[in-house]
């Protein structure tokens, strides 16, 4: 299987790319010295993204050879709203807990 490596944003988001992280580096490192914001990048599913080198945080090799890879990149519906459940349970508490505070 062909080298590949994930790239960390500074959201949260990873993006899985086949190519080596010091490919991936240098290609970021470049974008300094040019006139283009962002970098485009193949991902292992075929689509196509564009980074902003600023916002990446880290990139490491990944280990695919036991991993689907068609949804890499990807939340499924449920996994999504799972997201959304567990944000709005924590938002909430935290408001309860301020206002618990302000008192």
């Amino acid at each position: 299987m062909s080298e590949t490596a994930v790239i960390y944003m500074s959201n949260g988001k990873t993006y899985t790319i086949s190519n080596s992280p010091g490919t991936i580096a240098s290609q970021l490192d470049n974008s300094a010295s040019e006139s283009d914001l962002l970098r485009s990048f193949e991902l292992v599913n075929g689509k196509k993204v564009f980074i902003n080198p600023d916002h990446v945080v880290a990139v490491e090799t990944s280990e695919l050879s036991n991993m689907d890879t068609s949804s890499q990149d990807e939340l499924t519906d449920e996994q999504d709203q799972d997201r959304k459940d567990a944000n709005l349970k924590a938002v909430k508490e935290f408001k309860d807990d301020i206002d618990g505070n302000m008192e």
